[in-house]
């Protein structure tokens, strides 16, 4: 590029990356890898030294790998100023997992300011990481091993000499094993970050088969333990805690006989998110009147495994918020549904339902009805506004046996008599007079799914406070955890865009949306119609 305001790119036109105010410029260059920002200096003497200036350094071994150290310390010593607001870290090679960088990772991060990312995504795990006495970075993430059974080790500072974390407001800890004899992460956590405010630790273990997290922490807002089993022992002390998130954590401590006790102190709890396995211990000290929003309960119809969901229902009976998910057989009898849905307790409070069906059998189209399964829970609900219905994991495969549609195949209108459908009979008896908004995701149009439509559309269609349905046609990306986009259908991100996009599932699409129109018009009302993705009625004013 030439130096002139007139400067020409190699392809023809205005360069105007190099006309941006400089902390545009700087800005652009912290999305890019290190790397690629370093060798930007070529450019221009515009371009010089805008990297050392820029926001944030994203250090990556993926395609320098043996060369990685000496290259980071080297952008390290030349960044423009002794702070660097944001550090990003990924190590995919295991050659760069040893002490070498442990050290470096130590130094570096004692010059960050405001966030600091550690992801290991190599086999391996991390070499021993040593945090220093102080930080002060506003948030903290690292993840210290990649796909091994083994977790990075995670030394934290020794009690007795002055320790300061006290801008650190986000932590989360991924895949690391702590060393308690040195200090436990409750007291570290207790005494020297006072100013925390959320808090992630997945799948955390350590040294000792029992250890108890104990957290007294006033400015705490957010806690999620997901897939920790070592602690014997869970007691959070926060007057501005507001959601709790415990997934999949704790079952392995009770199958060797050991009582974990989870005790919450927390006046401002308002959701409460929880998989899996509920201790017998549990309990929240300023009661559970607060809390609004419960999340996580899952029920399985083919086994008695449904006891955390219940009593939990019954600890929290305040809420008036609820998603569930419900685990079913490929074959599940309505004697069935009633015998493992019948300790669920009455649920006036819930106005917002939110039921996910999944099917054990993965592999295999569902054969059951599961309009039963969902009216037993719709009438423990009679006071619902809205109810989201997710049957996206009902029939992960379905999509690989969607049949080819012929334009000239009739549609047929649904039977007008409830006695040719004993679960018609069931949808006009419910209590379904404050249902304002239906939404239903993952639809595919399945004999099984359109029974379920024709009851439920049919007998909510003509209340009045129905003021909108909406139809997700087939599953649809999601964001997951780590932000990436996430199908949820059991293939893969490329398997799940070249089967949405074939000729055969975009026939099946146009099909479903023809036929809701056709069967279901919805007197007072008008469709909507987002092009093979969504299908809304909508009440007219």
């Amino acid at each position: 590029m030439a130096g002139s305001r007139n400067r020409k790119v190699a392809v023809g036109g205005d360069d105007r990356l190099s006309d941006l105010p400089e902390g545009i410029l700087e800005h652009v260059l912290s999305f890019l890898p290190a790397a690629d920002a370093v060798r930007s200096s070529v450019l221009s003497r515009r371009w010089l030294r805008a990297w050392a200036h820029a926001p944030a350094l994203n250090l990556s071994d993926e395609l320098l790998r043996d060369r990685f150290l000496g290259f980071a310390r080297e952008v390290l010593e030349r960044y423009g100023a002794p702070d660097v607001p944001a550090l990003d870290v990924t190590l995919g090679c295991e050659s760069n997992l040893g002490p070498a960088t442990a050290a470096w990772l130590r130094d570096a991060m004692g010059r960050v300011v405001e966030s600091i990312s550690v992801s290991v995504t190599a086999p391996g795990a991390l070499y021993q990481l040593t945090l220093p006495r102080g930080l002060r970075a506003k948030s903290i993430s690292l993840r210290l091993s990649g796909v091994t059974s083994e977790y990075g080790p995670l030394v934290l500072p020794e009690p007795g000499a002055p320790t300061s974390f006290g801008a650190l407001e986000e932590l989360s800890l991924s895949r690391v094993r702590l060393r308690e004899r040195v200090r436990p992460l409750g007291e570290f956590l207790s005494s020297c970050c006072p100013g925390l405010r959320k808090l992630r630790l997945t799948k955390v273990s350590g040294e000792l088969r029992r250890a108890p997290l104990v957290l007294h922490l006033d400015m705490l807002e957010e806690l999620v333990v997901d897939h920790v089993e070592r602690f014997n022992k869970l007691q959070v002390v926060s007057a501005n805690l507001r959601v709790l998130g415990v997934l999949s954590s704790f079952e392995s401590m009770s199958q060797w006989r050991i009582d974990t006790v989870v005790e919450i102190s927390a006046p401002r709890l308002e959701a409460v998110g929880w998989s899996g396995f509920l201790p017998k211990h549990l309990s929240f000290l300023h009661g559970s009147h607060c809390i609004r929003r419960l999340s996580g309960l899952r029920f399985y119809l083919s086994w008695n495994l449904s006891t955390s969901a219940v009593r939990l229902l019954e600890m929290c009976s305040s809420a008036d918020h609820l998603s569930v998910c419900i685990d079913i057989p490929d074959v599940t009898p309505s004697m069935l549904i009633r015998e493992k849905l019948e300790n669920v307790p009455h649920l006036p409070n819930i106005r917002v339902l939110s039921l996910q069906l999944a099917t054990i059998l993965r592999f295999i189209a569902i054969g059951c009805s599961i309009a039963p399964i969902i009216f037993s829970l719709l009438r423990l609900c009679p006071n619902l506004t809205r109810l989201h219905i997710d049957l996206s994991m009902l029939n992960p495969f379905l999509y690989l046996m969607v049949p080819d549609i012929d334009d000239d195949t009739e549609v047929k209108k649904p039977s007008q008599s409830s006695g040719s459908n004993p679960w018609k009979a069931c949808g006009d008896q419910q209590q379904l007079g404050m249902l304002r908004e239906i939404r239903i995701s993952g639809f595919m149009g399945t004999d099984l799914e359109m029974e379920l439509v024709d009851i439920l559309f049919g007998v909510v269609a003509a209340r009045p406070a129905i003021e909108r349905i909406s139809l997700s046609l087939f599953p649809q990306l999601r964001q997951g955890i780590d932000d990436s986009p996430v199908c949820g259908v059991g293939a893969t991100l490329s398997a799940f865009k070249r089967m949405m996009s074939s000729p055969r599932v975009l026939r099946h699409m146009d099909s479903i949306v023809a036929k809701m129109k056709d069967r279901f018009p919805l007197v007072g009302g008008y469709w909507e119609t987002v092009p093979r993705k969504e299908l809304t009625w909508i009440r007219a004013r």
